[in-house]
């Protein structure tokens, strides 16, 4: 019978009152576990932990995440077991929540559940490429390497964030308020305009229209603005929640221009990182890029992954099923497909997460290139379609007034 954590309030022999836990299969084996303890117990109960993690704390971050992950990475180095480490890790921790969740952790593992069922309990704060990363390192038993390896990874996914943020920080600050300054021009000052030039009988050409109908139903229908902008972000966050929803979206990203070329960079680099790490812990080929397609965590790579994967176990060979990928690129296509043994495709893979790491960096440091002109010329069109829409009416009515 699998033991549970239970809470309790007690009586020492010396009358004073104590509280803790224990790990018992029954209430009543936790009693008795408690009076051994020399503890009358007055009250016993299963704890909640699920409820005890939605309350407790703060939310746990990607830096709390790499953090917990480089001192696992030291601690199974050390030859530490995973349980004690972890409980040894949670002690030293002041988030509750990141406490509450390493030891609850822990607490599976010495209840006996596999490492990957631990983490996978807590899928919504590691993620799918964290489980699926633990799940190749718990089948090859090269758990100090791929901690090593995850703690690299979220590291460097933070850093790849960070560089995101501060490139698109002053694109969002002048977009931002050039859409206030154009929303005052449109709503409140070109119907103005577009009133006088009406009293002096000029004709309204096409971009004073279209400047004044926009006007008008941003002035009429601006809670149908906000209700419609409101439902479309609700129904993008439910999208992304969905396996199917997430699949869309990520293969609309894809197919975008720059920012597909920088998620098939980072896909690549996941993708050839895990397949090393299981070729060389002597998981063979197919599995090993099973696991490691699902380790990306690209929903729409890693059904490619699922496919090319049943076509090898049919019988046909990786470098003729390389050739169909459409998500992989083609050097890492190339590479791959020319490993003759799994000690050659592992070498190729470890060559190739460091190429696509560096183009994927590369991507993120210079993604301010291509965003500065496209938001300049999208300013310019704006605002040229506005200037548009109150000047050829000012010069036609001159030219009836003259």
């Amino acid at each position: 019978m699998p033991t549970q954590t239970f809470v309790f309030k007690g009586i020492d022999a010396h009358g004073k009152r104590q509280a803790g836990s224990v790990r018992a299969t029954s209430e009543s084996a936790a009693c008795a576990d408690i009076m051994q303890q020399g503890v009358t117990p007055i009250s016993v109960r299963p704890q909640n932990r699920r409820a005890a993690l939605a309350t407790s704390g703060s939310r746990v971050t990607q830096q709390d995440i790499s953090a917990l992950t480089r001192e696992m990475s030291v601690l199974v180095e050390a030859n530490i077991p995973i349980a004690r480490g972890l409980r040894s890790i949670a002690e030293h921790e002041r988030k509750s929540s990141l406490r509450d969740m390493v030891t609850d952790i822990a607490d599976q593992v010495e209840a006996g559940e596999k490492l990957t069922t631990a983490f996978g309990k807590h899928r919504a704060v590691f993620g799918d490429v964290y489980i699926e990363t633990m799940r190749a390192a718990e089948k090859s038993g090269t758990l100090a390497e791929v901690t090593s390896h995850l703690a690299d990874m979220l590291e460097r996914n933070i850093e790849t964030s960070s560089q995101l943020r501060r490139a698109m920080t002053y694109p969002a600050i002048v977009v931002a308020f050039v859409i206030m300054a154009l929303t005052v021009i449109v709503v409140f000052v070109v119907p103005r305009f577009a009133l006088i030039f009406e009293a002096n009988n000029v004709a309204l050409p096409m971009a004073t229209r279209i400047v004044t109908g926009v006007g008008d139903f941003a002035r009429n229908y601006w809670w149908a603005i906000g209700a419609g902008v409101i439902a479309g972000s609700w129904s993008l966050a439910q999208s992304w929640k969905s396996e199917a929803g997430r699949y869309r979206i990520e293969a609309i990203a894809l197919a975008t221009p720059y920012v597909g070329k920088m998620l098939g960079a980072i896909t690549a680099a996941r993708f050839a990182r895990v397949l090393s790490i299981g070729l060389d812990s002597g998981i063979d080929v197919i599995e090993s890029m099973h696991v490691a397609g699902n380790a990306t965590g690209r929903p729409v790579f890693a059904r490619e992954c699922i496919v090319l994967c049943d076509r090898m176990r049919a019988g046909e060979s990786l470098e003729h099923v390389l050739v169909d990928s459409k998500r992989l690129p083609n050097f890492a296509r190339r590479l791959l497909g020319a490993g003759k043994d799994s000690a050659e495709l592992s070498a190729a893979g470890r060559i190739i997460a460091r190429h696509y790491d560096r183009i994927s960096d590369h991507l993120a440091k210079n993604i301010n290139t291509i965003i500065e002109p496209l938001i300049t010329v999208a300013i310019a069109g704006m605002v040229l379609l506005v200037a548009l829409s109150v000047f050829l009416p000012m010069w036609k009515m001159v030219s009836i007034n003259s």
